[in-house]
């Protein structure tokens, strides 16, 4: 009889190995990457995965992103009484998406003396979606002669009919050590368009002068703490 038990316990307690290093593997991973894109312009972007399968799992990203190059227009006013500018010249341009996506991974190539560092590879389809979609901003009128920049009056100008959702596909190579960070080297393309909100925007009767919409491409290098 006591031959049964100790057997049984043995039995038990390899069953519940497996389950042990199921529970222990992480599930969550944190992330913050920086990236250049085509449209001369900088991006951040923190972000949350949960992978509840060894190879899926979805993501949510905040995406900031702004041009480097100053794209500041100014124009006249129909009676050419006035010259007009944007009191912020980053005003036309997305400031704030989110970003959730579907995450694959392929299996882990551990590498290193005593295999403690391994490559992945990860895609993730996903959208990309501007907040706000329509931009608004205030546009000061100041007279139209040389050397005068006092301000007369302010109009707050504000964009209608913009598109909510944009498409991105998102290719890295991680290396992850058995620690749980990971170093991240990525590719990014996307139809986002940086000016998509103030593309229906009318000053003095006119659309502003802005960069033409393109597919955006995007570089970009991140760490990463899976745990």
């Amino acid at each position: 009889m006591k031959q049964h038990f100790f057997f049984i316990l043995f039995i038990c307690a390899c069953l519940s190995l497996p389950a042990q290093e199921r529970e222990k593997r992480p599930l969550w991973k944190v992330e913050l990457a920086g990236a250049l894109n085509n449209y001369d312009a900088w991006e951040v972007e923190p972000s949350v995965a949960f992978l509840p399968l060894d190879y899926v799992g979805i993501s949510l990203g905040l995406l900031f992103t702004q041009p480097y190059r100053d794209n500041h227009p100014t124009g006249l006013s129909l009676d050419k009484q006035f010259q007009w500018a944007y009191t912020d010249k980053y005003a036309p341009s997305y400031l704030l998406a989110l970003r959730p996506a579907l995450q694959l991974n392929t299996p882990k190539w551990w590498v290193g003396r005593d295999k403690d560092y391994a490559l992945f590879l990860t895609l993730s389809p996903g959208l990309t979606l501007p907040l706000p979609a329509n931009r608004s901003f205030n546009i000061d009128y100041y007279p139209n002669k040389e050397g005068i920049w006092t301000a007369l009056r302010r109009e707050y100008v504000q964009n209608k009919g913009a598109r909510t959702v944009y498409y991105h596909l998102r290719a890295a190579l991680s290396l992850e050590t058995d620690g749980g960070l990971i170093f991240s080297l990525g590719y990014t393309c996307s139809d986002f368009d940086l000016y998509g909100g103030s593309r229906n925007l009318t000053v003095e009767g006119r659309k502003l002068t802005l960069p033409a919409h393109k597919l955006m491409h995007s570089v970009s290098a991140g760490i990463g703490y899976r745990f």
